[in-house]
């Protein structure tokens, strides 16, 4: 199931007419896509969670990670959703392939906007030429869709990743701990992380809120030895805590920071602001 280029730029020349949405109406694919796949609740719980930080990271990762012509292999989850939602906005000519069914709506939402700004102001000519996709395109795998997860998981999803060949691959995780390894919640979505884990990518990215470092999980689908096995570049991209969490977990947090340096890590912490959210 895939979204091709030539499927999005049909779509951006249809022109405005009686039968075309109003500047407040949602588009035909995402409405559908919204009654069709409905939210699930233990993803809106996930981008409920630490969600000025998870803005934070994605606004990070968008603009210092991710380049215009890019070949993007994204993971499932809400960090990686918030993370579609930037690079459809900041860049141009991306091959992004995922199993995340709520990349596809950042998809939708990206063409929705830039519609809006085509009517609303003057374009620039290489805009008018690209329309609201900005020339991205965006693949997404077969596989069974799990509405837990919000994703597509399975044999389908394997093999449909299998061939694909990443300059950046961006993994979500639940868990991580030095000594153990990296860990998610379920099994299927443990055996397509380690596809994640494995395959050969130019940088190896793992992007995750500070709560998830030092904690575990149900399934480690990599240890961080294997980290930069096949990648040029591997990093984690994560947040500083809050002032306000018990000293317990602030003192586990930097413990587990210290030891992944120790262990020659690379591990990007940002700050964040009480207002870097967006709406779940």
């Amino acid at each position: 199931m895939s979204k091709s280029g030539a499927e999005a730029r049909r779509a951006e020349r249809r022109p405005a007419g009686p039968d075309s949405p109003d500047e407040g109406a949602e588009p035909a694919a995402a409405r559908q896509a919204e009654r069709i796949l409905p939210r699930g609740l233990y993803i809106q719980t996930k981008m409920k969670d630490q969600n000025a930080a998870k803005y934070r990271i994605a606004v990070h990762v968008a603009r210092s990670y991710v380049k215009d012509f890019n070949a993007i292999l994204l993971d499932a989850g809400s960090t990686a959703e918030l993370i579609a939602n930037e690079m459809f906005a900041l860049r141009r000519f991306l091959s992004v392939l995922t199993n995340n069914m709520g990349a596809y709506a950042s998809y939708t939402r990206a063409s929705k906007r830039g519609r809006r700004k085509m009517r609303g102001e003057p374009s620039e000519p290489l805009s008018d030429h690209l329309g609201p996709l900005h020339g991205n395109e965006l693949l997404i795998t077969g596989g069974r869709y799990v509405d837990t997860y919000e994703a597509l998981l399975g044999g389908g999803t394997i093999e449909s990743i299998k061939p694909f060949t990443p300059n950046v691959t961006i993994i979500g995780i639940s868990g991580l701990r030095s000594e153990e390894g990296v860990f998610c919640h379920g099994e299927e979505e443990a055996a397509v992380k380690r596809l994640l884990w494995e395959k050969p990518t130019d940088i190896r990215l793992i992007a995750t809120d500070w709560s998830k470092i030092g904690k575990r999980d149900a399934h480690v689908f990599g240890r961080l030895g294997e980290f930069r096995t096949n990648a040029k570049e591997a990093v984690i991209v994560t947040c500083n805590p809050p002032d306000d969490i018990p000293p317990r977990e602030l003192e586990n947090f930097e413990e587990q920071i210290n030891k992944l340096k120790n262990s020659n890590v690379e591990v990007v912490r940002l700050d964040i602001a009480e207002d870097e959210k967006v709406d779940p």
